[in-house]
């Protein structure tokens, strides 16, 4: 025969289950349904409608409000500015692929001349031929670097009356730009 305090040490005796484990993975989970489930607050985020050309300036025909998450984005102004890239259609409008347009005077001529890289538009520039002439003009659409590091030429407006000779200095190589600290 066998006695109850030889029985009873042989037995394995099965613990509480883990309740609390079993409640905060069901929490857990319920949280995940909830929250994919919800709707998020979302606001207007402008996209391109139609392809832009660089330099094209935006306006409401070439603007496509389609909601976003609130804070995914941040919203640019879209006031007075054109394309600095190419924009396709369906792309966000972001606040680095657009530029202010400054105002310029009446009969200014944009001339693609090389400018530094991170010169915005809007800033005043001299440009010195080397003869020692100069000629004050405006920054119209900034130079870009591509991701194999090829720099394209920004825009500079000046006076009509000097737009050709300075065409000319920057397709010969003889044109300085100089900018005010």
């Amino acid at each position: 025969m066998l006695r109850g305090t030889r029985y009873v040490p042989t037995v394995l005796w099965l613990g509480r289950p883990p309740y609390l484990r079993w409640i905060a993975a069901f929490s857990v989970i319920l949280a995940a349904v909830v929250w994919d489930t919800s709707r998020r607050a979302t606001e207007p985020f402008p996209f391109a409608a139609i392809d832009v050309a660089r330099g094209q300036a935006i306006s409401e025909e070439h603007i496509e409000w389609r909601p976003m998450p609130v804070g995914a984005l941040h919203l640019p102004d879209l006031h007075g500015v054109s394309a600095s890239t190419k924009i396709r259609a369906g792309d966000p409008i972001v606040a680095s692929l657009v530029t202010a347009v400054p105002m310029l005077p009446a009969d200014w001529w944009a001339v693609a001349v090389p400018l530094p890289i991170g010169l915005g538009g809007g800033i005043e520039v001299r440009l010195v031929f080397s003869d020692g002439t100069s000629v004050a003009g405006v920054v119209v659409q900034r130079a870009t670097e591509d991701s194999l590091g090829f720099v394209s030429d920004g825009l500079v407006a000046v006076p009509g009356i000097i737009a050709g000779s300075v065409a000319l200095a920057a397709s010969n190589g003889d044109l300085v730009v100089l900018i005010e600290p």
